[in-house]
C-alpha cells in the first residue's frame, strides 16, 4: 500500500464515509478509496476458511478484477459471480473469467453492492472497508439462507463475534448466518420411554444462545452447552438427574431431530420436535 493510500483511508476514515477496497455506490460529497486487490495468499485463505465446494454460489461484493470467484470455480468447480461499481473492473473480470475458461460458472455485473440479489448465494466475500461491511450487515442477514458462510478480509463486523478467526498475513473472520430461534417453543421429546412436553425460551445475540425449559413437574430447566451453526442447533437439558442431549435442525417455525440419553450400550435415541409459538424480538 502507498503512502498516499494510506493517508487517503485515514483521512476517509475519520469522515465517516461508507466506502469500499472495490466497487460501491458513493454519496455525493463522499470519495472512494482507490481499489485495492487482495492478494494470491489472502484469496486462498478466504476461500480455505469459507470451507468452499463445487455445490457452492460464491459471491463477491466489491468484486475488482474477479480473482475470488475465478479461483472459487476454478480451485473447487464452484459458481460464482462478483457485483463492481466500476465498468471497466467488471469488463476486465469477465475477460479474466473466459481467459481462465469458467466463463459459464462465473460473470460479472456492474451493479451498487446493495443492489446484488444475495438469495441464492451460500458464500459470500467481503474486502471492504468497515462502514460499508457494517452498512451491509442488515442485507446480508435478511436474504442470506442460514448456513451462508460470509468472509471478511481485514474488516470485521462491529457487534458479530466471528465463528472464526484466521491470521495468515492478513486477518479474515468467518461468521456462519444462523438461524431465528429467539422467542419460546413448544417441545415435544421422548425421553428413554416417557413422552415429556416443555415450554422451551430461548434468547439469541447472533449465533449465541441461551435459555431453559419449563414443565410442570422440574420447574426450570436451564439449557447447557448450547450451539448454534447455521440451521443446526444443539443443547442439553438435565431432567429427573439425567442429561439428554438434543440435536437437530431448525426449518423456520419448528425444529426437529435426535435426543440422546444415557451412556455407551444404554444410550437410547429418540426424536424431538419443537413448533414456534411467540417469536420474540
Amino acid at each position: 500500500m502507498t503512502r498516499l493510500l494510506a493517508v487517503l483511508m485515514c483521512l476517509l476514515s475519520l469522515a465517516g464515509a461508507p466506502y469500499a477496497f472495490g466497487a460501491v455506490s458513493v454519496p455525493a460529497g463522499e470519495v472512494p478509496t482507490p481499489y485495492l486487490p487482495s492478494t494470491p495468499v489472502a484469496v486462498e485463505e478466504m476461500l480455505r476458511l469459507a470451507e468452499v465446494r463445487a455445490d457452492d454460489l460464491v459471491v463477491d461484493l466489491g468484486s475488482g478484477d474477479g480473482r475470488i470467484p475465478i479461483t472459487a470455480a476454478t480451485a473447487f468447480g464452484a459458481r460464482g459471480f462478483g457485483v463492481d461499481i466500476d465498468a471497466k473492473l467488471v469488463a476486465e473480470a469477465n475477460d479474466n473469467a473466459r481467459k481462465a475458461g469458467v466463463a459459464e460458472r462465473v460473470h460479472f455485473v456492474q451493479r451498487d453492492v446493495f443492489e446484488a440479489d444475495l438469495k441464492d448465494a451460500t458464500v459470500v466475500t467481503l474486502y471492504l472497508l468497515t462502514g460499508l461491511v457494517n452498512r451491509l450487515k442488515p442485507k446480508l442477514l435478511r436474504e442470506l439462507r442460514p448456513g451462508a458462510r460470509i468472509v471478511a478480509h481485514d474488516f470485521p463486523f462491529n457487534d458479530w463475534t466471528p465463528d472464526r478467526r484466521v491470521n495468515i498475513s492478513k486477518s479474515y473472520f468467518l461468521y456462519i448466518v444462523p438461524a431465528s430461534v429467539r422467542g419460546t417453543w413448544q417441545l415435544e421429546a421422548t425421553l428413554g420411554d416417557t413422552a415429556h412436553a416443555y415450554e422451551l425460551s430461548i434468547e439469541q445475540d447472533h449465533q449465541k444462545i441461551r435459555g431453559g425449559a419449563r414443565t410442570g413437574g422440574a420447574g426450570f430447566l436451564p439449557l447447557f452447552e448450547p450451539q448454534l451453526e447455521g440451521d443446526r442447533i444443539r443443547f442439553v437439558l438435565v431432567d429427573e438427574g439425567q442429561a439428554h442431549h438434543f440435536e437437530g435442525r431448525v426449518h423456520g417455525a419448528f425444529m426437529e431431530g435426535k435426543v440422546r440419553s444415557g451412556i455407551g450400550r444404554d444410550t437410547i435415541e429418540r426424536a424431538w420436535r419443537a413448533e414456534r409459538v411467540l417469536q420474540s424480538g
